[in-house]
């Protein structure tokens, strides 16, 4: 049951990404996977609740990807620097979800957009205040309420991402001050001095 929802979805990753959400229908999803809609109804109950099945399963492989990336990095400063640097040369890159984060009006409805934000949004704020309560557990970070600094922090970070600004995509230098402002920001507002 799980591959024929994960096909359904791949399909209409390919679908959305191509032809935006408003000109993807379901009798296009059906003929692409080769299965009849009533089996796309089995598994979702209309357009918006497979978009939004969709963007929750391409939101966390991303996330997935990046704590993983830093996973075996002991010390909680070093991984969350990391987990800055990684996120945002993700979020600088033409892909998918980035597309998905930039609001693009083609890819699918303001709508959309704002309904499903948070949920993404809640999720990597609480990897990053999972990460700064190990650091406060470690005596590494002052003790401050993680989940109000992991917001901050998130915030910051989307500030200097080209998730919402798109001011420094095409200037690497650019890019690298921001990440090392954003870094050293963060940095000494969480260390013990």
């Amino acid at each position: 049951m799980d591959d024929i929802k994960n096909n359904i979805l791949d399909k209409a990753k390919e679908r959305l990404d191509r032809f935006g959400f408003k000109k993807t229908t379901m009798d296009e999803i059906s003929k692409d996977c080769r299965i009849s809609k009533k089996t796309i109804y089995e598994h979702f109950k209309d357009k918006e609740d497979m978009f939004t099945c969709l963007l929750t399963r391409e939101c966390h492989k991303t996330i997935d990807m990046m704590l993983s990336q830093v996973a075996e990095i002991a010390d909680p400063l070093e991984r969350l620097i990391q987990l800055v640097r990684i996120a945002i040369a993700y979020f600088n890159e033409d892909n998918f979800v980035t597309r998905l984060l930039k609001d693009d009006e083609e890819l699918f409805s303001a709508f959309l957009s704002r309904k499903y934000h948070a949920l993404i949004d809640q999720e990597i704020i609480s990897s990053i205040a999972a990460i700064i309560n190990e650091g406060k557990q470690q005596g590494i970070f002052r003790d401050v309420d993680e989940n109000v600094v992991a917001y901050a922090g998130f915030k910051l970070f989307q500030s200097f991402s080209i998730m919402r600004t798109g001011q420094f995509l095409s200037d690497p230098d650019k890019q690298e001050y921001y990440t090392d402002v954003l870094v050293d920001f963060l940095a000494h507002a969480l260390v013990k001095k």
